[in-house]
């Protein structure tokens, strides 16, 4: 046995591929002392895992470790009953040490993709346009040359005070594909911008009336509790109005649905048709709504899987792989083409920490258990069969 062909049976068991023969070749590994260390020390090298973020149902993951085993007909049910159960010990054993699945290609030298630079852009109501430095220091002003905000680094604090006066001055935040940023409005009301959004609300909220944002893309709301002036989230066909609470919230305009994730404390889902009903989320559910038919939809989520950009990290679970690769382009500002359309269908389990991972070395993932390589032209990337 070679150590880089345990390596290849590791990140396909992690990732739900491995069929009964590498189950059983794995095991093999498992059983023997000399291969023991470089198991732990790979994995712990190799892998991202964040145990709160997958809040494991150990029962359920044996049942559906089984589940796959069982589909491969090489295998006996007896045979399948006891690796099952075997191998579910070795995931849970894994989860508790601290590992996931996501793993570096080593001794194999692969394209790079270049990063394209786009910065983040503020337009003011007057048409001015300030690019916005990550790195960057800033002290923002009104068209009347008032000092409304002001930028460190990868935040900008706009100022407290309400807005007193009839007119009320707006900007829009424009957070291109690879980038996100921060926002605390003068309301206190905190937003984290995903990539890929837009958002346009007042500098100051004014007194006696509702706050309210215009999102298109995604951002994570930690909306400032005022019982006298409720917090709106408008989103094309589909208001969430909120008091004070923590939640998520993604409309991509290319996107079929709009998701809100609840954290904590109430949402109200408002269709802009009244022959829609508005649904009432709690916390721990989300809320699809069809932009087609404005239909919504409830169901109860871990929302650590919706929230986790915010500190890094893109999870998918069961994920079809299309939806991931549009998911890496927003996160990384590539173009990812699958013209013969590899992998459609399959899906996957994955943590990619986006801050440290390239999106060459996320590539190599699937690369190293499937049949696909891909080629690079500057930051457009076609998926192709090796």
């Amino acid at each position: 046995m070679k150590l880089s062909s345990l390596e290849t049976l590791l990140v396909k068991f992690m990732g739900n591929s491995a069929n009964g023969n590498d189950l059983d070749e794995l095991n093999e590994y498992l059983g023997q002392d000399d291969y023991k260390g470089f198991i732990k020390n790979y994995l712990r090298a190799h892998f991202v895992v964040l145990y709160k973020m997958n809040q494991p149902d150990l029962e359920q993951t044996k049942k559906e470790l089984l589940k796959e085993i069982r589909r491969d007909k090489r295998l006996t049910l007896k045979r399948n009953l006891y690796q099952g159960l075997k191998y579910a010990a070795i995931l849970v054993c894994f989860i508790a040490v601290g590992i996931y699945m996501f793993t570096r290609q080593e001794n194999e030298l692969s394209p790079q993709i270049p990063a394209t630079e786009n910065v983040i852009t503020l337009e003011h109501s007057n048409g001015q346009v300030e690019e916005i430095s990550e790195s960057g220091n800033l002290s923002i002003k009104s068209k009347s040359g008032e000092v409304i905000a002001q930028q460190s680094g990868n935040k900008i604090s706009f100022n407290s005070q309400a807005a007193s006066n009839e007119k009320v001055e707006y900007s829009t935040i424009t957070v291109p594909y690879g980038k996100n940023i921060t926002l605390a409005l003068s309301d206190s009301t905190e937003v984290i911008m995903n990539a890929g959004s837009r958002m346009t609300f007042p500098n100051r909220f004014r007194t006696g009336y509702k706050r309210k944002v215009k999102l298109s893309g995604e951002a994570f709301f930690k909306v400032a509790h005022d019982e006298k002036h409720p917090f709106i989230v408008g989103l094309d066909s589909l208001d969430v109005q909120v008091l004070g609470t923590a939640f998520n919230v993604a409309n991509y305009t290319e996107d079929a649905t709009t998701e809100v994730v609840l954290v904590n404390g109430s949402v109200e889902l408002v269709p802009t048709t009244e022959r829609v009903a508005k649904v009432l989320l709690k916390p721990g559910f989300k809320g699809t709504f069809y932009k087609n038919s404005s239909r919504i939809e409830t169901a109860e989520v871990p929302t650590d899987l919706y929230t986790s950009w915010v500190n890094g990290y893109v999870v998918f679970r069961n994920a079809p792989f299309k939806n991931i690769l549009q998911k890496l382009e927003r996160h990384y500002n590539v173009t990812i083409n699958n013209p013969e359309g590899h992998l459609v269908d399959e899906k996957f389990n994955a943590t990619i920490d986006v801050q440290h991972e390239t999106i060459s070395e996320v590539l190599d993932y699937f690369s190293k258990i499937h049949n696909i390589k891909f080629q690079v032209n500057d930051d457009q990337i076609t998926i192709l069969k090796k």
